[in-house]
């Protein structure tokens, strides 16, 4: 009889030399990088991994899940160090550990934590590149949570989906969403149960022209009603983009 054992594997990567967490056709991905170095820890079998979702080209993971299944007789920490040897420096195995096979990455992922990094001041930071949005004007922080604190709640955020998104329907449940400020950053946190393409990101994008005094507050009650990608604010850059935590 036939066995294979599921695990699950948390990664961490910075996505900045990635065309995102996909494989596609003469590109390279985290998944490419991923797959190849499982097939060498696991003595050439092939395998295909399924992650939570998919992060876009320049987003970066601090706890990305993913699953997939083996012949290959092998213990947690052999996965996972024999993974931190094999792949590239710009991606990390945090843990690896044997689930039930009913598992699946994706669709047992109950709620995921997105955060969005901003950093204020006129110098533009070196050690940060890639890693953060520059912001180089004062922002309104009562009127940016204001706008967020509209978000919390289940809602049609087809005004918040790119062009060219997969999912069918577009109603998604945002659990909290806040501003916290660190330092000389600004952290936006977002929680919810699925999020569609790009969804954080032009959240964000409109978000700066609230706090910059373009918009009211109240201008994201509008665009939930409205259900209009063109009435919302641009696309925030990848850069400052992070997959914090999926929780199962």
């Amino acid at each position: 009889m036939e066995t294979r054992t599921t695990w699950r594997i948390t990664l961490e990567y910075d996505g900045g030399g990635y065309s995102g967490w996909q494989r596609q056709p003469g590109e390279s991905t985290v998944q490419l990088a991923v797959e190849q170095a499982l097939t060498e820890v696991l003595g050439g079998e092939a395998i295909r991994i399924m992650a939570s979702g998919r992060t876009d080209r320049g987003v970066h993971a601090l706890g990305q899940v993913c699953s997939f299944r083996a012949h290959a007789p092998r213990t947690a920490s052999s996965i996972r160090d024999g993974l931190n040897a094999k792949l590239p420096l710009d991606i990390a195995c945090l843990e690896a550990r044997e689930v039930p096979a009913r598992f699946h990455a994706q669709r047992s992922a109950q709620g995921k934590l997105y955060r969005y990094v901003l950093r204020q001041g006129p110098v533009r930071s070196a050690m940060r590149r890639g890693r953060c949005w520059q912001i180089r004007y004062p922002l309104d922080l009562a009127h940016m949570q204001q706008a967020l604190d509209s978000l919390v709640g289940t809602h049609d955020f087809t005004s918040f989906r790119a062009a060219g998104c997969a999912s069918r329907n577009p109603v998604r449940e945002v659990v909290s969403a806040r501003i916290r400020p660190m330092d000389d950053e600004l952290w936006i946190e977002i929680y919810g149960r699925g999020f569609l393409r790009h969804m954080v990101r032009i959240i964000v994008g409109s978000l700066i022209d609230v706090g910059r005094a373009r918009r009211p507050p109240t201008w994201f009650d509008d665009l939930i009603a409205v259900r209009d990608r063109t009435q919302a604010g641009r696309t925030a850059l990848p850069d400052g983009l992070f997959l914090v935590r999926v929780d199962y």
